[in-house]
């Protein structure tokens, strides 16, 4: 660089010349306006960050609006006598509330030393925090050390969602500044131990456990007021990251954290060096295990009656909240609800046992096959689903039986059916396995449900036998709908006849051949054969079809699907289209044999035949008594059952003593109770038997049980499920000392009446009569105008002989109007008939077959009485008569002289016999031959009549076909059973 004079003056000339100047005049006015708009800059984007701070926190929710009180708490389910039976929460429901005061202090220091140190001190927001933060994330370039106070993370869970809610950055900062704003507003509204509370009862803690209290009784099985500071310090490390400081599956991540949690804890003075160090040197991870294990060892999936417990409460929150089934299932297990169960635990134990053991069906036990199987396709891609449908459909393919079905004599059977499918769908698709589920059940399945007919309280429900693997699993008391059988005679047909007045006990139908309206023929279940007339009290007893078809006639399907309604009964089908265009609709004829759309349950036939023995009255079925909300208030209270009248007292009496029949002298024997207790019932069985049926109660307990596979298959052990009734209600009865003198009380309105048993009339002398109790408003009314019967010789159309094969009896009865017999059921009259009243001279009767004959021979000059027929052991006498100018001589029995008697009687005949009569002329003079004479006489007895007697009142005592009072004698081993037969509904069931 050169500094000469020279270049002196130079530089300065150069200073001062005119053109310097104005460049450097241009740089000033350049940098001034770059100033000016840096400042304007600066000060357009301070107002516009202002204007966005101050639109977020516009936006930001009216701290007047917003709680932080935590919500969501476990529910309770406790059983009859207040215990504890189940804990039902979801996740953010299970909590335990607990207040600041009952907190103890070393849990709240253990969180504000990890979570917020300075939360006594600042007022919502941790500036300091903020600062370090925000240094240590310059420093490091990882921005995610935490700065949120406590009163921030409450806000954040409560208000936004823990920021589950966020998909961008700026949707975050804007999450965080109305965070710091809520949190200054909290902080002048509550107090710092309010908001320590709420923060304590909210946090979740892992495992589905929120707050404190349920954190310590998940990992430490006990209160949080007896934890150690070591174990406040597990719970303490928790919050930062639930699932990577999760105890039981990653320990010792949870130790490092729990360890930072302690060294705070000394770093602040919560705690001494000495309890640091006991602290440190403790073995709590060996503890949660055993505690966890424990708990694992002591979970169970919900029992079939909590199941029916949940659904029914869900059912009636909708019903009465007018929520959604998710809103109403959300409630049970978030608000803190305390379900109190009606369930007698022993009775569900005699239940359960009897159910389950295997003695009753051993020759029928088979396995059912539950199968489903995921397989990736050969594409790489797509995924095949299949279930136990598909199953079913290969092999109805494969081989040709369209009634196959899953279910197999052992598992080893069931186990190479699915491995077979399997097999088959792999090459189908040339696929890869992914994963399979394969389970079995024991066949046949049952269900049974045990209900007190007064209250309403269903005291025990079997769904399935065998073990029951999971929450929620099908329900066969609850939801499996099964054809009920003649179950359904009891209350379809001979309900409503009862209960309109138009039949009773006493009346009378013909056992005869019957169609449908369609024109279907009923079939009875025992054949082809009929029995002639029977009162309803014989109909019920021995389940005659074609009786309880001709009575839902009588009262009209309509009329019988009324009652039904009145009933409870919810899958019963009025009309609907099906699927294949059909019109569908139970209410039919063959509605009175359980021939059914879709079916019933256990459950609903329990408590319609509970109707039945409460007198007429119908009770809701309750399964839970009382539910209490979080605040100890009663939302639903069941401790008043729900009733209404669905039939008069008298019909319902009526049905108990038909149904008495049933189990003392019908198809039920085999459940007759052996402990004397009085009971009733009804059996059902269908098509095929593929469903058994009884129903029945004592005057303490209705009961149902159904015995069939989840699979059409036919059951052959038609008694096992009728001795599993028998002896789940004596086990009970035992239990509860049931009294064996206790009825049934009959209600006022009962009499008993005598019938013709053709007319159902008052009889009359000639009438053959029957006799049963019936209500006073349906006896029967009119007199029978009297009866013949004339069995006639199908062949010759006359009076039939004995030695006729194939005989008609007919009626005759006299039209009161015509004044001409009428041929009852022909609607011909007698004089139209084409049959005479000549005795069949094409079958002739030896009317002296297996008699024994008294031979009678004479001489001239006398007569004796003819030879005679007479039956063993009967008397007569023969007479013996000179003519005149003859005498007697002698007269020989069986060749014994005897002497000259004019008569001879044979007393208590016992085998054939001959008398001869010797005569001579008086005085010696010859013997002149005369005509022989017979005299009338052959016997000495008396013609016998028959007369019918007549009741002219009603007796006192019950009719002789239905004892009043338990037998004493063993179940019959092998009572009349019901089969079933086909009719126009596919299901024209037996007993």
């Amino acid at each position: 660089m050169s500094y000469s004079k020279h270049e002196t003056v130079k530089k300065q000339r150069k200073l001062v010349s005119k053109t310097q100047r104005n460049s450097r005049k241009l740089l000033v006015s350049i940098f001034k306006v770059l100033l000016v708009g840096l400042v304007t800059l600066v000060i357009a984007c301070a107002g516009a960050g202002f204007g966005m701070l101050k639109g977020v926190l516009d936006n930001a929710p009216d701290i007047n609006e917003i709680s932080i009180i935590p919500k969501g708490f476990k529910s309770y389910l406790y059983d009859a006598d207040g215990n504890v039976e189940k804990e039902l929460s979801t996740y953010g429901s299970n909590r335990e509330y607990v207040y600041y005061e009952d907190i103890p202090e070393m849990y709240v220091n253990a969180f504000v030393a990890i979570e917020d140190e300075r939360f006594w001190s600042h007022n919502g927001i941790d500036v300091k925090g903020i600062l370090r933060a925000g240094v240590k994330g310059i420093a490091s370039g990882n921005f995610d050390e935490g700065a949120s106070t406590i009163t921030q993370q409450l806000i954040k869970n409560h208000v936004f969602n823990v920021g589950m809610d966020e998909t961008t950055f700026l949707d975050k900062l804007e999450r965080k500044f109305q965070e710091q704003y809520l949190a200054l507003e909290l902080e002048k509204k509550y107090t710092k131990e309010q908001i320590v509370e709420y923060y304590l009862n909210t946090i979740y803690l892992g495992r589905g456990a929120h707050g404190i209290q349920a954190a310590s009784e998940l990992y430490f099985g006990k209160s949080m007021d007896e934890l150690t500071i070591s174990e406040i310090a597990v719970i303490a490390g928790i919050t930062k990251n639930p699932s990577q400081f999760d105890p039981v599956i990653f320990p010792e991540e949870n130790s490092y954290r729990r360890e930072d949690v302690l060294d705070k804890m000394l770093e602040l003075g919560y705690i001494t060096d000495g309890q640091y160090q006991v602290a440190m040197a403790d073995d709590v991870y060996a503890r949660i295990k055993i505690e966890y294990d424990n708990q694992q060892a002591s979970d169970s999936t919900y029992t079939y009656y909590e199941d029916a417990i949940l659904i029914q409460l869900k059912n009636d929150l909708m019903e009465i909240y007018g929520c959604t089934e998710e809103q109403a299932s959300m409630m049970i297990y978030t608000e803190g609800f305390s379900i109190y169960s009606v369930q007698d635990k022993e009775i569900q134990k005699i239940c359960d046992d009897v159910i389950n053991n295997d003695d009753y069906v051993y020759s029928a036990a088979k396995v059912g096959l539950d199968y489903k199987l995921t397989i990736l396709d050969g594409d790489g891609v797509t995924e095949h689903n299949y279930m136990i449908g598909h199953l079913v459909n290969y092999f109805v393919e494969a081989t040709g039986n369209d009634k196959y079905s899953p279910i197999y004599n052992n598992e080893d059977e069931a186990r190479a059916a699915a491995d077979t499918f399997m097999e088959a769908m792999l090459i189908e698709t040339d696929g890869t396995f992914i994963a399979e589920t394969y389970e079995t059940s024991p066949q046949p399945q049952f269900a049974f449900t045990i209900m007190d007919q007064k209250t309403g309280y269903v005291k025990a429900m079997v769904g399935g036998k065998g073990d029951k693997t999971s929450d929620l699993s099908f329900n066969r008391a609850t939801e499996a709908e099964r054809q009920p059988g003649s179950t359904f005679k009891i209350v379809a047909a001979y309900l409503p006849l009862f209960d309109t007045g138009m039949g009773s006990l006493a009346k009378t139908y013909k056992d005869e051949p019957f169609y449908y309206y369609n024109g279907g023929m009923v079939h009875n279940w025992w054949g082809g054969s009929y029995r002639g007339y029977v009162n309803c009290r014989e109909g019920i007893a021995q389940s005659m079809n074609v009786i309880a078809v001709k009575a839902i006639t009588d009262v009209t399907p309509d009329v019988a699907f009324e009652y039904l309604m009145k009933l409870g009964f919810t899958t019963l089908v009025e009309q609907e289209v099906g699927a294949d265009g059909g019109i569908y609709s139970d209410i039919t004829q063959s509605t009175a044999l359980g021939g059914l759309t879709y079916g019933v349950t256990t459950h609903e036939m329990t408590a319609a035949y509970a109707a039945i023995a409460n007198g007429g009255i119908y009770t809701k079925p309750v399964l839970y008594s009382k539910v209490v909300d979080y605040d100890g208030n009663v939302i639903i209270d069941n401790t008043v059952p729900t009733t209404h009248v669905a039939m008069k007292p008298t019909t319902a009496w009526q049905l108990i003593e038909g149904m008495k029949s049933v189990v003392n002298a019908g198809t039920g024997g085999a459940a007759r109770m052996t402990t004397g207790i009085t009971c009733a019932g009804k059996t059902g069985t269908t098509s095929s038997s593929y469903d058994l049926w009884f129903c029945g109660m004592s005057p303490y307990y209705t009961a149902s049980i159904w015995m069939g596979y989840d699979y059409n298959i036919t059951l052959y052990d038609s008694n096992a499920h009728k001795y599993m009734w028998r002896d789940i209600m004596d086990q009970v009865a035992i239990l509860e000392g049931h009294d064996p003198s206790v009825d049934f009380e009959r209600p006022e309105g009962i009499t008993y009446a005598t019938v013709c048993k053709i007319s159902g009339k008052y009889p009359t002398e000639k009438c053959p009569t029957l006799g049963d109790y019936c209500a006073v408003d349906s006896v029967p009314g009119g007199k029978c105008t009297g009866h013949t019967f004339i069995k006639l010789c199908k062949e010759s159309k006359k009076i039939a002989t004995k030695e006729c094969k194939e005989t008609i009896e007919l009626v005759v009865e006299m039209d009161p109007v015509t004044h001409k017999e009428v041929l009852v059921g022909t609607g011909k009259t007698a004089d139209d008939y084409a049959y005479t009243k000549d005795t069949c001279d094409l079958h002739p009767e030896d009317k002296d077959k297996g008699k024994l004959t008294i031979s009678t021979s004479c001489t001239s000059g006398g007569s004796i009485t003819q030879t005679t027929k007479l039956k063993k052991g009967e008397n007569t006498i023969i007479y013996i008569a000179p003519y005149n100018g003859y005498t007697i001589k002698d007269v020989l029995v069986d060749g014994q002289s005897v002497g000259p008697v004019t008569s001879y009687k044979f007393n208590n005949v016992q085998t054939n016999h001959s008398i001869h009569a010797i005569f001579e002329p008086i005085g010696g003079g010859s013997i002149t031959p005369e005509p022989t004479t017979t005299q009338a006489p052959t016997t000495t007895q008396a013609p016998t009549t028959t007369q019918a007697p007549t009741t002219t009142q009603a007796p006192t005592e019950a009719p002789t076909e239905a004892p009043t009072e338990a037998p004493t004698e063993a179940p019959v081993d092998n009572p009349p059973e019901e089969e079933s037969m086909d009719n126009q509904s596919e299901q024209d069931s037996g007993g």
